[in-house]
């Protein structure tokens, strides 16, 4: 993963700046491990982000996550999710008007959002790095939208 797609506050690109779905899967696993505790992770995307979103959920899944895909829902309504029914984390891709581009949030334990300084970089190591060992059992998929 390029360092021009991690920005102090999410990981933005487009498909020729590196923001495939290979990319994306490599994001969902990198969050699978990067994260302390074991629960699920919610997953909400655009109609236009909906490839990023599969291979986010991927990734996540053969790391065996859990995932909870809330298709094209509102990030508040997500990170409410997130809290009461007590999940790991959450991924929240949308699309940048102004600079045209594909952007992922990322979010642990409490909503608290993954950043430069709180381990984007290191998510960004782990894709880099790509020594993920699949889990013995893929994480199940739960459709709420």
């Amino acid at each position: 993963m390029s360092e021009e797609l991690i920005s102090a506050f999410d990981i933005r690109g487009t498909e020729e700046t590196g923001l495939t779905i290979e990319c994306a899967w490599n994001v969902g696993k990198a969050l699978a491990e990067f994260l302390s505790t074991t629960g699920g992770v919610c997953v909400t995307a655009g109609v236009d982000q909906a490839d990023i979103a599969r291979g986010v959920i991927e990734g996540l899944r053969l790391q065996g996550r859990a995932v909870v895909d809330a298709g094209a829902s509102t990030k508040d309504l997500v990170l409410s999710l997130v809290k009461t029914a007590r999940l790991s984390g959450a991924v929240v891709i949308g699309y940048d008007e102004m600079e045209k581009m594909t952007t992922i949030e990322l979010y642990q334990e409490e909503t608290r959002l993954i950043d430069s300084q709180t381990g984007l970089m290191a998510i960004r190591e782990l894709v880099i790095a790509g020594n993920f060992v699949p889990a013995a059992v893929k994480g199940e998929l739960t459709a709420i939208a």
